[in-house]
């Protein structure tokens, strides 16, 4: 069940009422051969990690913040700062273990901590919460820092629709992160569309380049 309906796959079928029991589909079975079957218990991992870090920091899990320090994602209270390096996984898994940008294979333990919006904007207009979990994506290293990568610029408007795709999936789910996003960029839809059209012009209006992947592979969400 997702967002109160039924998802389009099913890996099993709830037989009990019947007189028969849990009956697995060949979907489940399927997952062994998928490319992305090796993340899905390092995600699970990653998810209760985050739980278990906003016990420890002795802070509600609706109230947790997760900022990113050089490459690295933390968590912070009172000065305190805890890495997050292991929950990188937990953002793959609402990427599909695709690279954010050209939607290639990646590995999360590997992949760049990217800020969509680049972090140089912070000088310019402090305002603008670029350290929030809204703005972190995970990138392959060609689309981040490599010859033709996006460095300093500012992705194409498109992918900002991208953006917002990825953050509903959080927002849709019961991931630990979801309050933290609604917290960044508005309890309701419309607030959350509206927060990230201004970001991203007033982003576009201090960096006037725009980038995007010179190659893609078939979209992944």
């Amino acid at each position: 069940m997702v967002n109160r309906g039924d998802i389009p796959v099913r890996f099993f079928i709830d037989e009990r009422r019947s007189g028969g029991g849990i009956r697995l589909t060949d979907e489940l079975f399927q997952l062994r051969e998928a490319i992305q079957f090796g993340n899905l218990p390092l995600e699970v991992e990653a998810r209760w990690r985050l739980v278990e870090t906003a016990w420890q920091l002795e802070i509600s899990r609706n109230a947790l913040v997760v900022d990113v320090d050089g490459m690295d994602l933390v968590v912070s209270r009172g000065g305190r700062r805890t890495s997050l390096a292991g929950c990188r996984d937990a953002l793959n898994g609402y990427q599909k273990g695709k690279c954010f940008y050209c939607f290639c294979d990646i590995e999360a333990p590997r992949a760049d901590v990217d800020h969509f919006l680049p972090h140089t904007l912070k000088p310019v207009n402090e305002r603008l919460p670029l350290d929030g979990v809204w703005n972190l994506v995970l990138a392959c290293r060609d689309c981040n820092r490599g010859v033709d990568g996006k460095s300093s610029r500012v992705p194409e408007r498109r992918l900002l629709n991208r953006l917002d795709t990825r953050n509903e999936f959080f927002i849709g789910s019961h991931h630990p992160l979801r309050e933290t996003l609604l917290n960044q960029t508005g309890q309701s839809r419309p607030e959350r569309v509206r927060f990230l059209d201004t970001v991203y012009e007033a982003a576009s209006s201090s960096l006037i380049h725009t980038w995007a992947p010179k190659s893609e592979h078939e979209p992944a969400f």
